[in-house]
């Protein structure tokens, strides 16, 4: 990196459930940057946050906390978050302000013309741009720059006439880990599922339950461990139930490391219909566990790729099925210590040597 001015970066953030995948992120950010040289950067939350317990103690972190006592009434949160913004940007001094969502890329955009301030805006969208919640896409223009989390949101940017010289793909950091879990031996082939549990919407669990039930036709010999809850958790076991897998299905709850607690592990699987980034492929791979991915819009096919696992396209329950089995039968092997290499471009090191690289040449 050339040698150059300290560049004050502004990271506002929309209201945060407290534990998402984009407050990983965020907390990567906060620890890699707390004694940066080169970058000064601070991080306003207008509205709090629902839980409060995912930021550290920081200087660096300040959160107008009277808005977040009204968290669930979000007209009163979001007028309190929208003032206490007003005053954030007019004593500002910072060269560029990162918007984690398109209704903040619009009133800082506003923000900035009133009071004539001169830093660049700068979007760090989480989701997919035409599946995530709240996205409005001339806002999203209003914005001088872009940090994409993946090659499909570079992609959809393009597609509503975004200049790719504006636009940084930086993907997210994913932790490498000390640890390789390994293969399950002497016992059934070992699936796992990690995240939220919703049948028909973005992880579309109704599609892995129809490629299990689909696999019991050629081999009964595995079992699904899964980790995490939802609101569709009862139907989620319903559907399991009716499909004749329930004896096969392991249900662990929502747990906060959910890989801590994995002893042994085959592969993991991910039927969703969209993403942003995918963290949790990433976490897999990096802990030596393959994985079988939906190709959905942005996210799995920027981490697996023939070394670390299969893509099978969104809908294709034969495809999936077909996948399960070849890894079963072992048809490719994939050696659980040689794969957390193949995802060395995600991890912190290269991560933020890209992201610094972009938030200087946005300056």
């Amino acid at each position: 990196m050339r040698n150059q001015r300290k560049i004050k970066i502004l990271v506002i953030l929309p209201f945060l459930s407290g534990e998402g995948g984009t407050e990983t992120v965020v907390n990567e950010w906060i620890s890699h940057f707390e004694n940066s040289s080169n970058l000064e950067v601070k991080y306003l939350l207008p509205q709090g946050s629902m839980r409060d317990h995912w930021y550290p103690d920081s200087r660096s972190i300040k959160v107008f906390r009277f808005a977040q006592v009204f968290k669930n009434v979000r007209p009163v949160r979001n007028a309190l978050g929208a003032i206490w913004l007003m005053f954030g940007i007019l004593f500002t001094s910072a060269d560029e302000v990162v918007c984690l969502s398109t209704k903040l890329i619009y009133e800082v955009a506003f923000l900035r013309k009133t009071f004539r301030k001169k830093f660049k805006i700068v979007s760090w969208i989480h989701f997919s741009l035409l599946h995530g919640q709240d996205i409005n896409l001339n806002d999203l223009k209003k914005a001088d720059y872009h940090l994409a989390i993946s090659s499909g949101i570079q992609r959809q940017m393009h597609d509503i006439g975004i200049n790719d010289s504006n636009i940084g793909v930086v993907w997210n950091p994913i932790a490498p880990s000390l640890n390789v879990i390994p293969e399950a031996t002497n016992s059934p082939f070992k699936f796992i599922y990690i995240g939220r549990i919703f049948i028909d919407g973005q992880k579309n669990l109704r599609e892995l339950v129809a490629g299990l039930s689909s696999l019991n036709k050629s081999t009964t010999r595995w079992t699904l461990d899964v980790f995490g809850d939802g609101p569709d958790m009862a139907e989620f076991k319903k559907l399991i139930a009716k499909k004749g897998i329930a004896r096969q299905v392991i249900f662990h709850g929502w747990v906060k490391h959910p890989f801590d607690r994995i002893e042994s592990a085959d592969c993991l699987l991910l039927t969703s219909r969209y993403e942003g980034f995918v963290l949790v492929l990433g976490e897999a791979i990096a802990r030596g566990v393959p994985v079988i991915s939906s190709d959905c819009p942005t996210g799995p096919d920027d981490i697996v790729n023939d070394s670390n696992g299969y893509l099978y396209p969104p809908g294709d329950v034969q495809t999936l099925t077909a996948k399960m089995k070849s890894v079963i039968d072992n048809e490719k092997a994939f050696n659980h210590q040689k794969l957390p290499n193949t995802i060395v471009d995600f991890y912190p090191k290269s991560y933020f040597k890209r992201l610094e690289k972009y938030l200087f040449d946005f300056s």
